[in-house]
Parts: C-alpha cells; structure tokens; sequence
C-alpha cells in the first residue's frame, strides 16, 4: 500500500497541461503557417530559410520580413481534472514576433546564396490555481466526517528561441543543396504545490493529518542544430527534402527545490516523515532528437498550388536533463538510505528526465491567385502529441504534458500594392482539440487513507482546447516580378 500510494502522490506532483510535447504547435511566417505547414519543397519566401535551406536559391526577390502573431488567444478547459465536478479552465493572450528572417544575393558569386532567420519556436504559459474545501467520512476511529481542505497549484513557462544563417548552392538550373545551423536557447521555469489536510470538525484538537510536496525548478539551455536539405524547382512542380540533426548541447545551469511529507497517516507510512533538498547551478541539457521531412508542390492550373509536407519527429530514448547526485534530507534522520531507494526507485531525488516518441505531423496547404492585388491561401495540418510517458512511473519524476493531439486550420490573404514595394501578409488560424477523455490523478472527491488522500483517480476527466491567432506580415524588397510564385 505504501508503495501505491507513494506512486500515485509522487507523479501528480508533476502533473502538467503543457503543449511543449507537440512539434507543430507553432509554423514560422505568415506564408508556411497559413499554408499548413506545408513548406518543406521550399515557398519562395524567406521562411525557406528555416524549411529548405536549398530552396532559397530559388527564390525569385529577396528581401527581408518579419511576420508576427499579432494577437494569439488560447483556452483550455479539463472537465473533472481534479475530480467529478471539479473542473480547471485557463486562458491565454499573448503577442509574439514569429520570424524576422531576409535573403541576400552574392554579386560575385551567383550560385550563392545566404538566408538568416530568428524565430521564436516555443512561446507557453500556464497557470492553475485551486482550493477545495467539504466534509468527508474518512478516518473509521472517529464519530462523524472529517473537514478536508486541498489546494493544487501549478505554473509553467516556457520560451524558446532559435537563430541561425543558411547556404545555399544552386547545382543546375532546377537543382540545389543547402544547409541552416541554428542556435537555441531554451528557459523554462515550473512549479507546483499539492497539499491535502484533514482536519477535525468539531474544532478539537484531535488528529491532524496532512500530505504535501511541491516541486520548483528552472534552467537554461543553449544548444546548437544542423538542417541539410536539397530541393527541386520545376515550373509545375517543386520537391525538397530537410533533415534536422539532432543537437548537441553547448551550455545550460538549473536550480530545483522538491519537498515531500506525510504526516500523521500511520496506515500508510508508519511515521511522521518530510524529504527536502535543493540544487543550485546545476548542469543541464535539453535534447531536440532531430526530423525528416519532404515537401512537394504542385501547380493547378495557371493560378494555384496544392503544397504538401510529411515531417517525422525522431523518438528519443529516455535521458536526465539535469541529475543531482545527492542524498535528500530527510527527517526523522534515522530513516535508512534502502527506505528513500524504496520510496522514490533508484534515480536521485532532485533529478528529472524525458523521452519522446516518434511522430509523423502532415500538412496541406493552397494557394491561388484571385487578381493582381490580391491571393487567397489555405491551409490545415496536424499537432500529435510526442509524450513518451502519458501517465506515470514513480521511480522517475518527469513533466507529464498534455495527452491530446491538436488540429490546425488557417486561412489568409496577400495584398501586393502597384505603388509600393511591400507585401503584406494577413491571416487567422484556429487550433482546435476534440472533446478527449485522460486519465486524472488527482481526486479531490473520494479521499480517503487507504489512497494517501488523493482519491481513487482513474479516467473520467476530459480536455478541451481552442485557439486563435491573428497572423501579421510584411514584406520587404523588390517589386514582385508576378503573381506566381
């Protein structure tokens, strides 16, 4: 029973609603994000800085742009995530820059050609907040039900950026090679408090028991990736293919604090007992495990494009983004190194790991050419979920993301003015979750001491999720030679 209930406590303590287990969350300009994501045969925009490296010899007048997700609003709503009826909602507005990015032509050099690009790859915040309070028949030795009082509090940000330059080499009038190296920083911050308390009603000073633990860490990392590509550019018929390396880590410190106590909950552990240690400047590394996509394009007609890319996200086994080698404290001290080993498994108290499993995301976008001002674009692609642990192991603590996937659709416009250089770019996308059942750990409706004062869990608990972004670009540069593309 111990064992159980250790299991069930130590991983609701990291319980989370994140999306930074999705790889499509977010597309990069205005052009690829209305188009689905579809940009792997290269669009002829400075995205294909970041898309295909080796289509940026194709494009017909660079330039540079910067593209913004104006307004982005997300709600997100878990029916019965802490128990029958007892629902989380959280809603999000936020602005953000997508891609600055530009391409520069070598005079001198004329199969040359170098892109740069900085893009904001991950952008997420979070928060819950909540109290529950009502009276339960929970301990058999006293008269009448017990005051329960629970409080569950959880944050998470995250942001991530990557910069980097591409090359490009155009082989033949249809073929070229190229490649991107980006750097990436990553910050993420996290916390999360569960306290379960039951108390007397009658105002006594009878028994008092309490679970608690609460989980804070942060940590910055810089690593670095490659992206080798080629494309080929056809007048009906574009193809390219992109590989994204794996990284390698450069640099990256993090600080984590963790607490864990029970107290006066005798049939579960046979003592009062807290574990609590910190970490401060520890080493860290946060790995991206690398993509393969191809991207192909066809004409229809004299005014359209059906753009198609199949990326696959390679699965990753599990590491230890930061692991410090050090004994918990632990009171009362008497209590055996083999206890904490039973307790928590054989990884260190303070260290945290992740894994991810391979995932195919398809993206679909078309475009057509309404008259000489204006083009009409549309676009949809899928977000799966790459969480390789949707629910839960004891012996290693690790973020337990959202376990849904997310489905994308956008549609937009381009105004190109005859009295102007500039492009602009204007569009709304959608993401949209289906009503999905998940398994909810924590239960604030059935407490009671032989499941540590947690509740029963089990599924029951539903996710819901929509979001909409306004998407701003404009383009600068050279006059648009046509309308195609």
């Amino acid at each position: 029973m111990k064992t159980l209930f250790i299991f069930t406590f130590v991983v609701l303590t990291f319980s989370l609603f994140s999306q930074d287990y999705h790889q499509w969350s977010e597309q990069f300009g205005a052009r690829a994000s209305l188009l689905g994501g579809a940009a792997s045969a290269g669009l002829g925009d400075n995205g294909t800085v970041y898309y295909n490296p080796a289509a940026v010899s194709f494009v017909k007048n660079p330039s540079m742009s910067i593209s913004v997700n104006a307004y982005r609003v997300r709600r997100l709503y878990l029916k019965n995530a802490l128990g029958e009826g007892i629902n989380l909602k959280h809603a999000q507005f936020n602005t953000m820059p997508n891609l600055i990015a530009g391409i520069i032509d070598l005079p001198k050099h004329e199969r040359l050609r170098l892109g740069y690009a900085i893009i904001n790859r991950r952008k997420y915040a979070s928060k819950f907040d909540y109290l529950h309070e009502e009276e339960y028949e929970i301990f058999s030795h006293t008269a009448g039900p017990e005051q329960f009082v629970a409080s569950y509090n959880y944050q998470h940000n995250i942001n991530e950026y990557w910069a980097g330059f591409s090359v490009s080499y155009k082989l033949s009038r249809i073929w070229s090679i190229g490649f991107s190296h980006f750097g990436i920083y990553r910050d993420v911050k996290y916390h999360n408090t569960y306290s379960s308390t039951v108390l007397p009603t009658d105002g006594s000073t009878g028994d008092i028991s309490n679970v608690s633990s609460t989980i804070t860490f942060d940590y910055y990392n810089i690593k670095g990736i490659f992206k080798p590509s080629i494309a080929l550019n056809l007048e009906n018929f574009k193809f390219g293919i992109t590989l994204t390396t794996p990284s390698f880590n450069m640099l990256g410190k993090g600080n984590v604090y963790r607490d864990f106590s029970v107290i006066n909950v005798d049939s579960l552990i046979s003592t009062d007992v807290t574990f609590i240690d910190r970490a401060s400047d520890v080493k860290t590394q946060h790995k991206e495990f690398g993509s393969l996509a191809f991207g192909v394009s066809f004409k229809l007609g004299k005014k359209s494009w059906l753009h198609i890319t199949n990326e696959t996200f390679f699965g990753g086994k599990y590491y230890l983004l930061f692991n410090p080698d050090q004994r918990p404290n632990v009171y009362p001290t008497t209590i055996a190194d083999t206890s904490i080993t039973q307790i928590f498994g054989d990884q260190n108290f303070l260290a945290y790991g992740e894994e991810q499993e391979a995932r195919t995301n398809i993206g679909i976008g078309f475009e057509t050419v309404l008259n000489h001002k204006w083009d009409l674009y549309l676009g949809a692609r899928t977000d799966f979920n790459v969480n390789e642990r949707p629910y839960y192991d004891y012996t290693r603590i690790g973020i337990d993301a959202s376990k849904w996937n997310i489905y994308h659709f956008s549609i937009g416009t381009v105004h190109r003015s005859e009295k102007s250089t500039k492009v602009y770019t204007v569009g709304l996308e959608v993401g949209w979750v289906p009503k999905t059942e998940y398994y909810h750990v924590i239960d604030f409706t059935t407490p009671s001491i032989e499941n540590g004062l947690i509740g029963n869990g089990g599924r029951g608990a539903y996710a819901q999720q929509y979001s909409v972004k306004l998407i701003l670009e404009i383009k600068l540069g050279k006059k648009k030679k046509s309308s195609d593309q």
